[in-house]
This record gives structure tokens, sequence and C-alpha cells, in this order.
């Protein structure tokens, strides 16, 4: 999974950044929690020709347009328009048909970051997403807004030259009808990231490290279970200094 994440300061409190990835899977390790066929058949890893899957792998691409304001040396706020594209197929509800869904999002956060004199720092950040999604275009209805509230909490530990930066992130749906078969299910999607970096130089940083984005599966029963995606993630940040 290539990263790029762009910023640059704006005065003394203001920060503006692009952060982007794309996802890229020459071999994909996919797993469900539970031997499920249904899971395995709707959201397993490959496809036999003329086969059908509602998201065949976990590929997408994503950006997101941020405006961060400090408050003080431990809490921000930032605002985004974000956009994402994942390529999907509606041959799992008989259309047979592929097509790119795109996903508009608004979304503000507040993050508190413990102090970094030390040679451990953490962080928190609670971010709510208003998000617009398109439908299969060969359903009834075009789009849908499904609103979510997103937790994470991540820690940074320093380690010679470089640091090892662990996060975990939990999303929780909000939107009519998110919990219609148990309250639970509001639970969706989780994303759990290990990756060690270090400093070029004052304007540039990367980090490299194993992500596991987790995703539950829903039909109209009620959960199918998790499926879970394993991908290698490198991210460069470049911070262009004024």
């Amino acid at each position: 999974m290539p990263t790029v994440d762009v910023g640059m300061p704006l005065g003394e409190h203001w920060f503006i950044e692009n952060y982007s990835f794309a996802c890229i899977l020459p071999v994909e390790q996919t797993r469900t929690s539970l031997s499920n066929a249904a899971v395995v058949e709707r959201y397993g890893p490959g496809v036999e020709p003329g086969g059908s899957r509602a998201i065949r792998s976990l590929v997408f691409a994503y950006t997101e347009f941020d405006v961060t304001r400090t408050l003080n040396d431990r809490w921000s706020l930032t605002g985004s328009y974000t956009h994402e594209w994942v390529p999907s197929n509606s041959g799992v509800w008989g259309a047979g048909d592929r097509y790119v869904r795109d996903e508009h999002r608004l979304w503000l956060q507040s993050k508190y970051q413990s102090p970094q004199t030390s040679a451990m720092s953490w962080w928190w950040r609670m971010r709510w997403d208003q998000r617009w999604i398109e439908n299969s275009p060969f359903g009834e209805k075009s789009w849908s807004v499904r609103p979510r509230l997103r937790q994470q909490l991540g820690g940074v530990l320093q380690m010679g030259d470089g640091s090892l930066v662990v996060s975990s992130e939990v999303f929780l749906e909000a939107w009519d009808g998110a919990g219609a078969t148990a309250p639970r299910d509001r639970f969706r999607e989780a994303w759990t990231t290990l990756q060690y970096g270090a400093s070029i130089n004052e304007s540039v940083r990367w980090e490299a490290g194993p992500l596991v984005v987790s995703w539950k599966q829903l039909d109209e029963a009620g959960s199918l279970g998790w499926t879970h995606f394993w991908y290698l993630q490198a991210t460069a940040f470049v911070k262009i200094l004024r």
C-alpha cells in the first residue's frame, strides 16, 4: 500500500495536508474468522472467471485534503474533504456487472497528543465522518448517507535513530438501519498497524510495516463474521518548510 502524506504549515497554528494511498494486492492473504461458506463465496480471495464477489479484494484508492488548527501543545482540530474509489461487483446481487463505487466524506476530528519529551508518547483521536456513498448503479437508489464515528489510539516508541509506531482504530456506524440485526453490528470495521520509521532530513520521513484491515460481513440474516486483509504499507511523509 504505497502512501504519501504532504503537508505545509500556514502560520503558527494552522497546517494544511494531503494524505493519499492506493491499495495494490499482488498477493492476497484473506481469511475469515468463521468457516462460513457464504463469507468465502461473497468476500473470499480470488475469483473464477464468470464468478462474483461484492468486493473481489480490498483494492481501492483514497485521498483527503485536511486543514488543522492547533489549539495548544496537546489538542488540535482537523476538518477534511475525502474521496474514495472502491471497485465493486454487483454480481452478488444478480446484476453481474462491475463498477467503481465513489464515496465522498466531510469529517471533523479532535486529537490529543501526549508530551513527546520522553522515549514514548501516545495519541487519541475521535473523528466524525459524514459519508455520501454511491450504491450499485443498477439499483433504485443511487446514493446513501452513512455517517459514522471513529476512535483511534496510537503510540510512538523511540528506537535509536528511528521509532516504532502502533495504532488501532475502530469504526462505528451511525446511520439508520446500521444495527438492524443486532446493536453490535454497528461495529463493522477496524484498522490495526505496526510501522517502523525514521527521518531522512527535517522535511522527509518514511514508515513501513504491516497493516490489517478487518471488515464485518453481513447478509439479510445477520453477521457472517469478519474478513481480514493483510497489507504491507510504506509511507513517505513530506513537510514543506517555509
